[in-house]
Order: C-alpha cells, then structure tokens, then sequence
C-alpha cells in the first residue's frame, strides 16, 4: 500500500510544529531573566491581589451575562409563545 501525498505532508507539518516546540521550551528555560524583569515579593503579592481582582469581577461580568443572555433567551421563547397578532 502507498502512503499519499498529503499524508506525508501531514506527518512533516505535525513534525515540524512538534520540532519548534521544543526549541521554543528548551529556549526558554535556558534563557535568563533580566534583572528589569525581576519582581520583589512586594510587587508579587500586588500582582496577585490585581489579578485575584481581576478573577473576580470577570466572575462577576460572566455572572452578568450568563443573566442577560437568559433573560433575552426568555423574551425570544415568549414572542414564539405569543399568538399572532391579527
């Protein structure tokens, strides 16, 4: 049996993004980070308040939508219900 062309393509592409992931981690554990970079604990832990902020009003936001989205879902279903209008 003879393996098809696109195949084989197939097979080189999957190789190759396999290929440059690899490259890419081992890049970035032997790389450095500059000292620019570098946070102190204090920065840390304002980081993580920010971003523990953040979680919570995108919580709050989907909460929000997850409700408008219902409540437009219901309007759509009623006007479906409603008999026609002479």
């Amino acid at each position: 049996m003879i393996i098809p062309e696109w195949a084989l393509g197939v097979s080189v592409i999957i190789f190759a993004s396999m290929l440059a992931k690899l490259v890419l981690a081992k890049l970035r554990a032997t790389t450095p980070v500059p000292p620019a970079l570098q946070a102190s604990d204090a920065e840390l832990g304002e980081l993580r308040q920010a971003l523990d902020a953040t979680q919570q009003r995108l919580g709050e936001v989907e909460e929000r939508l997850d409700f408008a989205e219902r409540l437009l879902a219901g309007r759509r279903d009623a006007d479906r219900l409603e008999p026609p209008k002479p």
